[in-house]
């Protein structure tokens, strides 16, 4: 099922801040996934601020990640001008994601849908994966909507959804009050207008809902190893010490186990072998640390290689993406003389963006301006309570 983070905020078109400055307000608060929802500005305006969105997300690793509501024709737009937005989400009476998914530029693009009752869960269109159920709530944003479906009707929706292996996405007048209950009525993510643009600290709101979402469905179990994936400088060797101190497990850095192997530093490597020697080094050193509960922090790139993936899960380790913005991780890792794919900000963004397709086929762990510390102990609490 399509991995997500517990909120998913929307745009909202009728407050005085535009659209791309809301999107990076979000993206900078932490948040990875923005909706562009236009309405009710006119299309050239709309495509406007879509574009400078997508061009800003894009000189910064790919985040926030966007996704565009209804307008195929300005994801499509975007697209040939090699701005494809992470997603298009559709309604029912827009164009069906089938034909969606032809478009120029769109093959890849996630496609999500609008469901209101159960004739719309079981038929929604096979190419989506995700999908959103509501009104849950009576919500003010949008003046046609249906009636809410109220918890009851969300727990039958997210079930259906989830057999159909879609994740589903409450939406509709909620607050973080209501977190809780929706992620133990099966929602796998909560999408907010009015509270998100309410909140004079929109990232609190992202912890607090990330921590209720743990505590419903922990990210990993007592005793159960840990591999910790993302890019240079999220914090992924911090964090994983201070899990396995706590979790008292051994914890491995692929990247210093493979110079322990080779006896020098990961830049001497690459440039005495290549990153394709090297590569193959962390294919061959990753099973060994795999061998009992541990937990292990990959390199940037090692989550790329199906093999890699293969052998965690196949080990029983629960991965986790520790979805840092990465403007910040370049502020931590940027020239760091001991990270060789790390010297100039734009090839890093490039491949940091280039690399989240494979980072997000993990849960996400997100530090929403927390410490390293902060967020171990968050995790920790997940499986304690």
């Amino acid at each position: 099922m399509l991995q997500l983070p517990p909120l998913y905020p929307i745009t909202d078109a009728t407050r005085p801040e535009s659209l791309s400055a809301q999107i990076r307000r979000l993206g900078e608060a932490g948040f990875p996934l923005v909706q562009f929802r236009g309405k009710p500005l006119d299309p050239a305006t709309q495509y406007e601020e879509l574009h400078k969105a997508l061009q800003e997300a894009a000189a910064n690793g790919g985040w926030p990640l966007i996704c565009v509501n209804d307008r195929a024709d300005l994801a499509m737009l975007a697209a040939r001008e090699g701005l494809a937005p992470w997603g298009l989400h559709l309604g029912q009476e827009d164009l069906p994601a089938t034909e969606a998914r032809k478009l120029p530029g769109l093959s890849a693009t996630h496609l999500g849908a609008s469901t209101h009752g159960a004739s719309e869960w079981d038929s929604v269109d096979a190419a989506c994966d995700h999908a959103g159920i509501g009104p849950v709530c009576t919500t003010a944003t949008k003046a046609d909507h249906a009636e809410p479906i109220g918890l009851e009707g969300l727990r039958t929706g997210c079930a259906a959804l989830r057999a159909r292996g879609l994740a589903p996405v409450a939406i509709g007048g909620l607050t973080l009050a209501d977190a809780a209950a929706c992620f133990e009525a099966g929602a796998e993510s909560l999408a907010m207008v009015g509270e998100i643009h309410r909140a004079t600290d929109p990232s609190a709101l992202g912890w607090e809902a990330q921590r209720q979402r743990w505590r419903v469905r922990p990210p990993f179990r007592r005793g159960q190893g840990l591999a910790l994936v993302g890019g240079s400088g999220a914090g992924k060797t911090t964090v994983g010490r201070q899990l396995a101190y706590h979790l008292a497990l051994p914890f491995h850095d692929l990247d210093a186990a493979i110079e322990d192997q080779e006896g020098r530093r990961v830049a001497e490597i690459f440039a005495a072998k290549g990153e394709g020697a090297f590569r193959q080094l962390e294919a061959e050193v990753l099973p060994r640390l795999l061998a009992g509960p541990a937990v292990v922090a990959l390199g940037g790139g090692a989550w790329e290689d199906p093999g890699n993936r293969s052998a965690v899960v196949s080990s029983d380790f629960a991965p986790l993406w520790l979805a840092a913005p990465p403007a910040r991780a370049w502020e931590r890792a940027g020239r760091d003389p001991h990270r060789p794919l790390a010297q100039d900000r734009a090839a890093f963004m490039r491949r940091w963006a280039a690399r989240v397709p494979a980072w997000s086929l993990a849960p996400l762990v997100l530090p929403f301006g927390h410490s390293s510390g902060e967020l171990a102990l968050a995790l920790l609490g997940a499986i304690s309570e």
